[in-house]
């Protein structure tokens, strides 16, 4: 079975039952369907045809959410575009794939008049790359991850299977909607289950207080959450009452986009009596295992494999442990870089994950990451690209930046400096917080520099990151 055609059955079942509820209206799977046509429509009289790009500029909102449905059934290739990243990476992502439409005026979506329509009709090329969601890598700019509708979908739909997903699911997000996860996670996911999003504002923490107001008295039982999100939600719980309501409302808590370190899994059982699931996945290879409600309450692994999903591993240089190889049907078709596009599969057609893991049985279990890469409250921070603003501050010598171990962010990012001669380093340091909010995104920004006389380097020159960690831990 196609991915349209498992769509359109979808869609069909529940023409008319709930598929989206947000503040200001709900809309049922046909009236979705029915403005996501009118967005089609209105695509097709700015000159796209089927096959050209458009990139998704926009807050989180149900327009948003519309629009993802809209370039599906246009057969369009969609690239959202986070609005939380730099000026200058959001440029380069739009350079880079060259849209023919740039949509980034939700409340112009939103006018826009639904098409009518009976019946579902997503037709979309089989093996055709459907996306691109560009990630933070190691090499400093972000590189373009291209998927097949027919992954996504199968993705989707394997995952549902595992975590027993279905009509009843009322999922809600409030992830940001321009990441892999709030678009597989939590829309895809849901809405295949046949399912309702309930789509609540994007996560801030000044509102950790009223957090669970809405899905609470929207009648949630599924939700995801990150590492970050969790340990803020544990700390500002002032409410007995509401981490019973949690408990008993919420079949399924879902964690992934970072690891979750267990002090963070043990305050949250501690806090609201149900356990985190936590879960693994890469923007390269989507979801690859979750945790059951039941496996969470007992086990601190990442869960079982997904149908269809097989794990290798090979020697790691210089690490005791062993590198995870995924292999998956999900699997991403290239990546999408500077000059052109790149496969980063081995000849076998496994990923390598750069992941130090193991399996225990039938669960996967991560044990430390190889590289050079620091996650910092569920994004991916490429030491290189934070190291080239930092090097652009004129009276810096070199630098180099290593994620530590933190409690609440899961790591934080450490700069380590050398200043050049004569120069004061109080100075220094206020130039070089004003260029880094000036030029990274918020949650890419050094949380503590460090001023070092030298680097630890090898023998042939290469910096050591290894014992500035030693080091500062």
């Amino acid at each position: 079975m196609t991915a349209s055609t498992q769509i359109n059955q979808v869609f069909a079942a529940r023409w008319t039952q709930l598929a989206l509820v947000t503040d200001e209206r709900s809309f049922s799977y046909g009236e979705l369907y029915a403005h996501a046509a009118g967005i089609r429509n209105w695509l097709v009289t700015q000159g796209c045809r089927a096959g050209d790009t458009v990139a998704l500029r926009l807050p989180n909102s149900w327009p948003f959410a519309a629009a993802y449905l809209a370039c599906i059934l246009g057969c369009y290739r969609l690239v959202p575009v986070n609005l939380e990243l730099n000026a200058d990476d959001q440029r380069y992502i739009l350079d880079r794939v060259a849209a023919r439409v740039v949509m980034e005026d939700e409340a112009v979506l939103a006018a826009l008049p639904p098409a009518g329509a009976d019946t579902p009709d997503f037709d979309y090329p089989i093996g055709g790359v459907v996306a691109v969601f560009f990630t933070s890598g190691t090499t400093g700019r972000p590189k373009g991850v291209c998927h097949t509708l027919d992954g996504l979908v199968g993705n989707a739909v394997a995952f549902n299977q595992s975590m027993r997903l279905d009509s009843d699911t009322r999922l809600y997000h409030c992830l940001p909607m321009a990441y892999m996860a709030g678009f597989l996670n939590t829309l895809l996911s849901p809405w295949l289950a046949g399912g309702t999003v309930l789509l609540g504002p994007r996560f801030r923490a000044a509102e950790a207080l009223q957090f669970w107001q809405r899905p609470l008295s929207w009648r949630a039982n599924a939700i995801w959450l990150t590492p970050t999100l969790a340990a803020v939600l544990v700390r500002m719980n002032r409410d007995p009452d509401i981490a019973h309501k949690v408990s008993g409302s919420l079949c399924h808590i879902f964690c992934g986009t970072a690891p979750l370190p267990i002090a963070v899994r043990q305050a949250f059982r501690a806090t609201f009596g149900c356990s985190l699931q936590e879960s693994y996945g890469m923007s390269e290879v989507l979801l690859v295992s979750a945790q059951t409600r039941a496996e969470a309450e007992t086990s601190s692994n990442v869960g079982c494999l997904l149908p269809g999903v097989h794990a290798a591993f090979r020697a790691a240089p210089e690490h005791s442990g062993l590198e995870l190889v995924i292999h998956t049907p999900y699997v991403l078709t290239a990546y999408l870089l500077d000059n052109g596009e790149a496969s980063p599969l081995l000849a076998d057609g496994g990923m390598p994950s750069g992941d130090v893991g193991r399996m225990e049985g039938d669960a996967l279990v991560i044990a430390g990451r190889l590289k050079d890469l620091i996650i910092r409250g569920g994004l991916n921070v490429s030491p290189v690209a934070v190291e080239n603003v930092l090097l652009r501050e004129p009276g810096i010598q070199e630098a180099a930046v290593v994620g530590l171990p933190h409690d609440f962010w899961g790591e934080s990012i450490v700069a380590c400096l050398v200043a050049k001669a004569g120069t004061d380093v109080d100075t220094l340091q206020a130039g070089l917080h004003l260029r880094c909010t000036k030029e990274l995104g918020e949650g890419m920004r050094p949380d503590r520099y460090v001023w070092l006389d030298v680097l630890p380097r090898t023998s042939t020159g290469k910096v050591q990151k290894h014992v500035l960690v030693e080091r500062l831990v």
